[in-house]
């Protein structure tokens, strides 16, 4: 499965309730061990009050694998936040508060939460595509800090 393949895909509760479409998708990126003296020497990742951007972390070929860590689930197809769901992000006014306006009532859920990804086949019928939650899943805001 690729991960435009959950785009647009209806999201069902555990009791096969819609709750809406997947928006889009949050990835945690694996940063591979650098060379002495590379980007990020002598930095505690752990002890930074801020997360850097990963591009003053490590060169691009110092990035790993892509994990998914979940699912961005909107009551509509509202498209991408364009980066404007990082909550410092406030100009040029007004495209933060329109893009946020436009997501209300968008969840993030952890893909832990997942209990079935049905995701058929480009030419079947969009009814056959859906992912399920698990029961007792928790919607977390979807900014991110």
């Amino acid at each position: 499965m690729n991960v435009g393949d959950l785009l647009d895909v209806r999201v069902l509760g555990p009791d096969g309730a819609v709750l809406g479409v997947v928006v889009d998708v949050r990835l945690a990126l694996e940063v591979v061990d650098e060379p002495e003296g590379g980007p990020g020497q002598g930095e505690d990742r752990e002890e930074a009050e801020h997360e850097p951007p990963l591009s003053a972390q490590a060169r691009r070929d110092a990035v790993g694998r892509a994990r998914l860590v979940g699912l961005l689930v909107g009551p509509r197809g509202a498209g991408s936040f364009h980066g404007y769901e990082r909550k410092d992000v406030r100009s040029p006014w007004p495209i933060p508060q329109l893009v946020r306006r436009r997501h209300r009532g968008t969840f993030l859920v952890g893909w832990e939460d997942v209990a079935t990804a049905e995701i058929a086949s480009a030419g079947d019928d969009d009814a056959a595509r859906y992912v399920r939650l698990a029961p007792g899943y928790t919607e977390r805001p979807p900014a991110l800090d």
